[in-house]
């Protein structure tokens, strides 16, 4: 389901940047947006350098999915579930690092730090970055689902795919563009992955 996980996954990056802004005495309301981001760079430059401002930005998008009768005309969304899972791990294991636990003079484990210590399956299960796994490898040796979305202009409702592939898109970057109109009266579309076989290519029921 990579459009429910996208969404729980922009609400978690959206309540650990409110953490590092409430430890430095700041706060910045409403769901996942640039000045979420662009606050904790005011605290951390070092993690703010080191994040993917697109990725950051599809988690924003993402989360819109929440009420779609309220999406732009032309909205579109990409999500691969294998590069978001890479980006993601990669994501949340800088922005741990920008917290810290002191306590009678010496550092104290996080609850983070103990399930990498105890090797727990649940943190290390297809986890490139603390496998040691190098991230195209981990996201292309194996097939991934592709979810994408658009709000056409000309028509009612959302048009939705999700179907597998197992190779690299033509636009190397998070915000490409997905299920894209090439001739709307014949109903032809290009998708931003080649699909496997056109047998696993399945055509989501649009919302009304």
């Amino acid at each position: 389901m990579p459009q429910q996980a996208a969404i729980l996954s922009s609400t978690a990056i959206e309540k650990s940047f409110k953490a590092i802004l409430a430890f430095n005495g700041n706060e910045s309301h409403g769901h996942l947006k640039t000045a979420h981001w662009k606050a904790v760079q005011n605290f951390n430059k070092n993690l703010f350098n080191k994040l993917n401002l697109d990725f950051l930005e599809l988690n924003r998008k993402a989360y819109l999915l929440r009420y779609t009768d309220n999406l732009p005309i032309e909205f579109n969304i990409v999500i691969a579930t294998r590069e978001f899972l890479a980006e993601l791990d990669h994501t949340f294991i800088l922005i741990h690092e920008a917290f810290k636990i002191d306590g009678d003079n010496k550092d104290r484990k996080t609850k983070f730090q103990s399930l990498i210590s105890s090797q727990d399956l649940r943190l290390l299960a297809d986890n490139h970055v603390l496998l040691g796994v190098d991230k195209t490898s981990f996201i292309y040796d194996k097939p991934q689902f592709i979810y994408e979305v658009r709000k056409p202009k000309n028509r009612d409702g959302l048009l939705e795919i999700l179907y597998v592939s197992s190779g690299k898109p033509e636009e190397p970057n998070f915000l490409r563009s997905g299920f894209t109109t090439i001739d709307p009266v014949k109903f032809i579309y290009k998708f931003s992955h080649m699909p496997l076989s056109e047998g696993n290519v399945k055509p989501q029921k649009a919302d009304a």
